[in-house]
């Protein structure tokens, strides 16, 4: 039976926010359809429901902590990545990573940036608008200038802009074009990549000539790919070569920026960081598709 207007209302008004820890973070990671792992973690916020009657887990969730409470969401602030391309286009290079300034970036992107690389909330207490709660709620409470997301769903599901956070649309790294090109070319087409088993057999039912072609593109893209993210040369193993196409080759991350002192209702655009002065960073980038 759908609870009515009042009930609904009755039982968002015993939600609140709190600081939480990673344990909260780890009840909830099974529900989240990433891995668990969050990097290297700053802030842990959690939204509990109490139930004023003391009757612990009325209301479903995630399960109770004391007599009265259940975890009806978390959220998990990170220490930004210290090169990201789509935070380079929103700040105007502020934070570009230059082989030059690497020493000195770094302590810039740990001082003023944070990211959100976890919000969940428990299947019971979807459809309210409690994501974007959580992350209005909370941006503020990290204490630092600017807080950046990434969502591969953010177009589906624009709860970080609705929280108050300024959408910049990513356009298609050229490494991720080509392979995606080289691959239709060959009939491999976006369903046949979804997983790597089927990415797999895709490439086991080729021509020899189409096979090789495919593979030596595979390899091209997950190499850049990779040193895009850790600045290194790398040579992933077969596994992890198909894992990486399948999850990353046709996402479509939105990133979103928040800045401190910045306007909360929706669609209010958040100043970007104003640029490094000319000379302290290279102009190079490495794109992440």
């Amino acid at each position: 039976m759908t609870p009515s207007a009042s009930h609904t209302c009755s039982l968002l008004a015993g939600i609140g926010i709190e600081r939480g820890t990673a344990a909260d973070w780890r009840r909830l990671a099974p529900l989240h359809y990433r891995s668990h792992h969050a990097g290297a973690i700053t802030d842990v916020f959690r939204m509990v429901w109490r139930d004023p009657r003391g009757a612990g887990g009325a209301a479903g969730g995630a399960g109770a902590g004391r007599v009265g409470e259940v975890l009806v969401g978390v959220i998990v602030y990170s220490r930004s990545p210290l090169s990201l391309a789509a935070r380079n286009r929103a700040t105007g290079g502020r934070y570009r990573l230059g082989a030059a300034c690497r020493a000195s970036v770094g302590p810039l992107v740990n001082r003023e940036l944070r990211i959100i690389s976890r919000v969940v909330i428990a299947p019971n207490w979807r459809g309210l608008g409690l994501a974007r709660r959580l992350v209005a709620e909370t941006l503020d409470e990290v204490g630092t200038p600017y807080v950046e997301a990434l969502a591969a769903m953010g177009r589906v599901h624009p709860f970080f802009e609705r929280a108050g956070m300024t959408a910049y649309p990513q356009a298609p790294a050229p490494q991720g074009e080509r392979l995606r090109a080289a691959l239709e070319s060959v009939g491999i087409d976006r369903l046949a990549r979804r997983s790597p088993a089927r990415l797999e057999a895709a490439l086991g039912a080729l021509e020899p000539a189409a096979r090789r072609l495919a593979d030596r593109e595979i390899g091209r893209w997950a190499r850049s790919y990779l040193a895009a993210k850790n600045h290194k040369t790398n040579a992933p193993g077969r596994r992890r070569v198909l894992e990486l196409v399948a999850r990353h080759l046709d996402a479509a991350p939105v990133y979103y920026l928040w800045r401190a002192g910045a306007a909360a209702s929706a669609g209010a655009p958040a100043a970007a960081p104003e640029p490094i002065r000319a000379g302290r960073v290279q102009t190079s980038e490495k794109e992440v598709p």
